[in-house]
């Protein structure tokens, strides 16, 4: 189908110091790159689309530079083992979390199952 997947939120709103975090710190030393441009560099290697969103123009033209370079396999694998297998923002199952982020949508399609 074509379907690509975006990053929401490439950047987790700087959730658990992902700017500063010490793993990704490295690995941007290594390329002469910020933390930012790491993770969207490692998001755009997994074929996933990012818009990262800021309102300052030194970090919109830091967002965009981030072509001149590429993760080894290996930074990639590091990378990747930062992943907590959970959301940064909400738990995707828990049924109040649902109701309170859909609300009347989501009774609408149950009342449409009926």
């Amino acid at each position: 189908e074509d379907i690509r997947v975006e990053a929401w939120a490439p950047f987790a709103e700087g959730r658990n110091d992902i700017f500063t975090n010490e793993t990704i710190a490295e690995t941007a030393a290594k390329y002469g790159k910020s933390n930012g441009q790491v993770i969207l560099r490692w998001l755009l290697q997994r074929g996933i689309t990012v818009i990262p969103k800021s309102v300052h123009k030194n970090r919109m033209e830091e967002n965009i530079d981030v072509f001149d370079f590429e993760l080894s396999d290996d930074d990639m694998k590091k990378m990747a083992s930062l992943n907590k297998n959970e959301s940064q923002f909400f738990d995707h199952r828990d049924p109040v979390t649902i109701e309170q982020i859909f609300g009347s949508s989501l009774k609408m399609v149950q009342d449409d199952e009926k």
